[in-house]
């Protein structure tokens, strides 16, 4: 195959899908004002366009890292990723559930997810060890999908709340605006739940293997007492507690505590991710710091 078959492909910026999700989202927004046969089609090609676009762009960048450094070895590739994962399970729902309005709830986070990584592109990557190591490989990717799998599962939490409200407020359907039925949110938000359980559990065990051999192999671990892997594990506490709850208390499967649950889970993992980020910039100052006092 000629490689200038391709050569269109090298032309795909981030811009590309992310105009791509944002028309989307603007069409889902419109189903609450008028009614369009065809938007549905319209809105499921634009997403698949994005979605491709996306993948394209991320595996051509890996590619480019491979041959220069390593992929997948930055907080903008990880927020991308994230936001191709909950892009991809937005249109699996949409299709399944065609006639809901899932679009303004899981497109303006897939919007805000590129709009991170754009502001922290410039971040300094993690080192080749870090990046290469099979446990920080096996961090990175638990914690990616758990964090995308605790998305889908906040998102169906705050559908399952407005539906709820709305029926108990006995509010009339309004044209445009349908939401999947309580009992699929129910199933949705439990699932998401018990899988971001899992596979984030799975993401602070492997990085607390990784940190143990950096401190036995060159005392260049992280101290059990930072403040990143204290909310790490109180999180994971948490989410455990949370998962137990569900599945021994019957009532909360049927009623609106696990939604509540479930929202408080998103926080804490926000809360979470926020102290690593501001713990990695702190520590990239105090070396840019030590460099300086060197230099005098």
């Amino acid at each position: 195959m000629d490689s200038s078959d391709g050569s269109w492909m090298t032309k795909i910026s981030l811009s590309c899908f992310a105009f791509s999700y944002a028309i989307a989202m603007i069409l889902e927004i419109s189903r609450l004002f008028f009614r369009a046969p065809i938007r549905f089609l319209i809105i499921v090609g634009i997403t698949i366009a994005g979605i491709f676009a996306h993948t394209v762009y991320l595996w051509l960048k890996f590619q480019k890292d491979f041959s220069g450094g390593t992929p997948m070895a930055s907080w903008y590739d990880w927020c991308l990723m994230v936001s191709l994962a909950v892009a991809i399970t937005y249109a699996i729902i949409a299709i399944k559930k065609n006639e809901n309005s899932v679009g303004i709830f899981f497109l303006p986070l897939v919007l805000l997810l590129i709009l991170i990584a754009l502001l922290i592109k410039n971040r300094e990557a993690f080192t080749p060890s870090e990046a290469t190591n099979v446990w920080a490989i096996t961090h990175g990717i638990s914690l990616l999908l758990g964090t995308s799998a605790m998305i889908v599962a906040f998102v169906a939490g705050v559908m399952y709340l407005v539906h709820a409200f709305r029926l108990k407020k006995k509010m009339p359907p309004r044209v445009g605006f349908r939401l999947p039925s309580l009992e699929w949110l129910e199933q949705c938000n439990r699932l998401s739940l018990f899988y971001a359980t899992g596979l984030i559990a799975a993401g602070l065990v492997s990085g607390a293997i990784m940190n143990i051999l950096q401190n036995s192999e060159n005392h260049a671990g992280i101290p059990w007492t930072n403040s990143v892997i204290l909310s790490s594990g109180a999180l994971l506490f948490w989410l455990i507690g949370v998962t137990i709850f569900e599945a021994l208390y019957k009532p909360a499967r049927r009623g609106q505590k696990i939604a509540y649950l479930t929202l408080a889970s998103f926080v804490f993992l926000v809360m979470v991710l926020s102290f690593t980020l501001m713990a990695e910039h702190a520590a990239q100052n105090d070396q840019v710091s030590y460099v300086w006092e060197s230099l005098k």
